[in-house]
């Protein structure tokens, strides 16, 4: 629940914009009737009323807060407590708080990082110097504006440094451990005593947030993420961040350092060393800029080259070629000219290679039918001699018997002439169906040497001895290529 008023009024307080909301309180901006002046107020919720121990806290608060004046901590004005409500007012900064730009512009922050920290600890040694321990450093409680001020924020857990005598006589188990887990100092989880130097390790702690990005101890366990502030050292904030100096490494390391003695020993000396080093190589603003620009030219040619390949898919697909890159030699010599050997390509041109004449193809003998291979003697032989093997007489290899027609039949042996092929029927010529049986292609069967229908008729033989030209076989038909998948179907958007 909220604070309930329904005349919106308390006091002289007009309240206009509900900024933040804690566990008990509420943060408004408020605006006094009488000047118009503008302020916020830490205002306790209704049902906190009847809790002492809230209305003690926001008391505390108030008067921390008056006796702190700097110009890099929030100004704290007047306290007011009665029975219906209790607030105090205090310096109405519009800015939003370091943690939503660490979310939000870590660039713009990382930018700023060293003016940040000298600030803070400029203000942090004025608090120790009052006396105080703040207990609770962390973004959530530094706000920043877009002009560079900042303001340092919530003095609820401020302490005094424990007494050493009345810490030893005082049981750990009524120790309470308060503040933010993810920036609490070694030495308060092991209830150890409270020294400025807790400050210094949770202002190291949101140091390294600032460098990277993130704190140094993550874990979605709160007992374990206490452990590791006690256990484990991180790595330096360059190991994720490359930007980094290694003097604010060496630096940072030092803040968060176990052992308290080991830390800068104040908030002075931390100043110090901070005006004499570089936090970052290159300023995060550009070095973000230049991730930026590398990243979209990354998007860029990965899109080019998916359209490349789907347009080579498409090309495939359809069975054309895709087109040769050029390599860089060839441009380079396209522009200027030239031949391999530096020389212009206009003043010497290389001589176009002989074409060779198409191979002929061998003339037929006086005699041949079409088809028959020429006799060929053998080695040492004169024209006219039996092969090797054959009988005197002997009909030549290639050669038709007497009395057969081009294209007829050699008889089988032992078969006489007239007589029909085995497994014919008499009168049957070779290459004709049997009695009843059509034709293979359908139709009328054609005499034996005639071409049947749908087929090309044999070319007539040589009527001289000149050489005849080849006739050129038909085109090859390229077999089908299957088509490739498409990108499309390749690609994972």
């Amino acid at each position: 629940m909220g604070f309930e008023n329904s005349e919106n009024l308390i006091d002289d307080f007009e309240l206009v914009n509900c900024i933040a909301t804690g566990n008990t309180t509420q943060v408004w901006e408020v605006k006094h009737i009488s000047n118009g002046q503008t302020y916020a107020m830490k205002l306790l919720l209704t049902e906190a009323m009847q809790d002492a121990d809230a209305k003690r806290s926001l008391k505390h608060e108030a008067a921390v807060g008056k006796s702190l004046t700097h110009p890099n901590i929030i100004q704290v004005f007047d306290l007011k407590m009665a029975k219906k409500f209790g607030y105090f007012t205090m310096e109405h900064f519009r800015a939003p708080n370091l943690k939503s730009y660490l979310r939000n512009e870590l660039p713009v922050a990382q930018a700023r990082t060293k003016r940040l920290m000298e600030s803070l600890a400029q203000a942090l040694a004025h608090v120790h110097d009052k006396g105080w321990v703040h207990r609770d450093i962390k973004p959530d409680n530094v706000l920043v504006s877009k002009g560079g001020e900042f303001r340092l924020i919530d003095f609820s857990l401020c302490s005094k440094p424990s007494n050493s005598i009345l810490h030893a006589l005082t049981r750990k188990s009524a120790i309470t451990i308060q503040g933010t887990r993810t920036y609490l100092a070694p030495e308060l989880i092991q209830r150890k005593p409270l020294t400025f130097a807790a400050d210094m390790y949770s202002l190291g702690i949101m140091f390294f947030e600032l460098l990277t990005g993130f704190p140094p101890f993550r874990t979605g366990n709160p007992n374990d993420l206490l452990m590791m502030h006690i256990r484990d050292v991180p790595d330096v904030p360059s190991s994720f961040n490359p930007n980094v100096t290694p003097e604010v490494d060496a630096l940072v390391m030092r803040m968060i350092a176990k052992d308290p003695k080991k830390r800068p020993e104040s908030m002075q000396s931390l100043f110090s060393e901070l005006s004499k080093i570089q936090c970052f190589k290159e300023n995060p603003e550009t070095v973000a800029a230049k991730a930026v620009e590398k990243e979209r030219d990354n998007e860029l040619q990965s899109v080019d080259k998916r359209i490349d390949s789907r347009a080579d898919a498409e090309r495939s697909a359809a069975g054309v070629e895709a087109p040769k890159a050029e390599s860089t030699k060839e441009k380079v010599r396209f522009r200027l000219g030239r031949d391999d050997d530096g020389d212009s390509a206009t003043k010497k041109a290389s001589p176009a290679p002989a074409q060779s004449a198409p191979a002929q193809p061998p003339m037929p003998m006086p005699g041949m039918m079409p088809g028959q291979m020429p006799y060929m003697p053998m080695p040492g032989m004169m024209p006219g001699m039996p092969m090797p093997g054959m009988m005197p007489g002997m009909q030549m290899p290639g050669m038709p018997m007497p009395g057969m027609m081009p294209g007829q039949m050699p008889f089988m042996p032992g078969q006489m002439p007239g007589m029909p092929m085995p497994g014919m029927m008499p009168g049957q010529m070779p290459g004709m169906p049997m009695p009843g049986q059509a034709p293979a292609g359908g139709g009328v069967p054609m005499p034996p040497g005639m071409p049947q229908p749908g087929q090309q008729a044999p070319a007539a033989p040589p009527t001289s001895q000149q050489p005849v030209a080849p006739t050129p076989a038909p085109a090859r038909k390229e077999e089908e290529e299957i088509p490739l998948a498409s990108m499309d179907d390749l690609i994972i958007e």
